[in-house]
């Protein structure tokens, strides 16, 4: 996995003037690889839910109702996720590699209504560290330490994690709601981004540390060749450690984002911020991890247009633009938002075997009139796992998850005859294959 640091322009151009001059022995030749893999599943959800008309509202409340179930749906289904990576680098005479790296979505959850590019960044790498320059994942994801899973990597980067399986209301907001997505992942690393242009540096490993951090000009932008509308820059820095201390494995992660919001006519919010911390401790086959994500935002006006308790009318342009997308999941409604997301997960591998049981759980505040609120309880997500992995030969995994997943919003109970429509809960199970080249 890729780490990270951030460092000024000037640090690469002086790093370069003194290389001297540079000239490529050989072109670069690009290598193709990536993964293919595909799940038969099946998924049995609420009835309830999936029957809801969603058709109340609290009197004297402008509050958009979720998107219900639309009907019973189909129990079984095939999915799948896959990539083609094309990448490679050359040495230059001086001595310094550069290279390049494209993602391309080649069918399964890619819906082809935007860039089928994933991601794309090139890099420069020599005695000062390496230098990123794309669309690249944030520096702290990229060193980010989470619950491990062997079917997945980790517990949210499932089917049912990725809310693929079983309907996720749309009025439940998870910790990283992205932008233009109808679907937010369930992880508590950094990617509320998602993979914007930035800056990345990677400073050179020492005795097993590694300090890293990104530059992002505007969190908004993806793929987008226009000037910003508005001001969203960000920075962010994390740490890795990774060590081992006899049969002990030991790994460590924390990261840090800042978001400037303050032009970005966001009702008086000036700044949103994120951590992140991760560890992973291994033995003897057997690893045990988790992690935990902390998200605030920064009302200096006294909250939205000091307006905390009054119903507002509030577009997507306005609330956190960029970074999260409340308002399309609570409609016209003051937001104050703040959460907070962990995971823990055990996993034992050995020979061609892994198997692993994992639990991720989120929280988020999203309501700052308290009239919409239920008790003070926040929207919630809790995800239970189980996942094995058999290798077949080289690049050639078979995979199996079995979980349960559990969406609530804060104002269920509070919704009269669509109060079924805030809620959904269910079962997925899966198996399939996974092949590297």
């Amino acid at each position: 996995m890729k780490k990270i640091l951030f460092a000024s322009t000037a640090l690469v151009a002086a790093s370069m003037m003194h290389a001297g001059a540079a000239e490529a022995a050989d072109k670069i030749k690009l290598d193709v690889g990536g993964f293919s893999k595909w799940w038969v599943v099946g998924a049995w959800q609420s009835s309830a839910f999936s029957g809801a008309t969603a058709s109340g509202t609290p009197a004297g409340n402008n509050v958009v109702t979720p998107t219900n179930g639309s009907g019973q749906r189909a129990n079984v289904d095939v999915k799948g996720d896959n990539e083609i990576w094309f990448s490679g680098n050359t040495t230059l005479d001086n001595g310094l590699k550069v290279g390049v790296f494209v993602s391309m979505e080649a069918g399964g959850h890619s819906d082809l209504t935007t860039d089928v590019i994933d991601a794309s960044y090139a890099w420069i790498e020599g005695g000062f560290g390496k230098v990123i320059g794309g669309t690249a994942p944030n520096g702290t994801a990229l060193i980010h330490v989470q619950a491990p899973d062997a079917a997945n990597g980790t517990v949210g980067a499932s089917q049912i994690g990725n809310n693929f399986t079983i309907i996720k209301p749309t009025s439940v907001m998870g910790m990283n709601q992205i932008v233009g997505w109808s679907t937010s992942s369930n992880t508590t690393a950094i990617v509320t981004d998602d993979k914007a242009e930035k800056l990345t540096y990677v400073a050179p490993s020492f005795y097993g540390l590694t300090l890293g951090a990104s530059y992002i000009p505007n969190v908004t932008r993806q793929d987008v060749r226009t000037t910003p509308l508005a001001r969203a820059e960000a920075f962010g820095g994390g740490a890795l450690y990774a060590n081992t201390f006899g049969p002990v494995g030991v790994k460590a992660s924390a990261g840090y984002v800042w978001v400037d919001l303050s032009a970005a006519g966001n009702l008086g919010v000036t700044n949103f911020t994120q951590a992140a911390f991760g560890t992973q401790l291994s033995y003897a086959g057997f690893t045990l991890g988790g992690s935990y994500q902390r998200a605030r935002q920064d009302n200096s006006q006294g909250g939205v247009n000091g307006l905390s308790n009054t119903v507002i009318a509030a577009t997507s342009t306005t609330v956190l633009s960029g970074t999260v997308n409340l308002s399309a999941t609570k409609g016209g409604v003051a937001l104050d938002f703040g959460g907070d997301a962990y995971d823990v997960g055990l996993q034992y591998a050995t020979g061609p075997y892994a198997i692993s049981v994992g639990y991720f759980h989120s929280g988020v505040n999203g309501i700052m009139n308290p009239t919409l609120t239920n008790g003070g309880k926040q929207d919630t997500i809790d995800l239970y796992q189980a996942s094995g992995k058999y290798n077949l030969g080289p690049g050639v995994d078979a995979l199996a998850t079995v979980g349960y997943i559990d969406y609530k919003d804060q104002r269920k109970g509070l919704m009269g005859v669509s109060d079924s429509a805030y809620e959904n809960s269910g079962w997925a199970a899966m198996t399939g294959l996974s092949l590297t080249f």
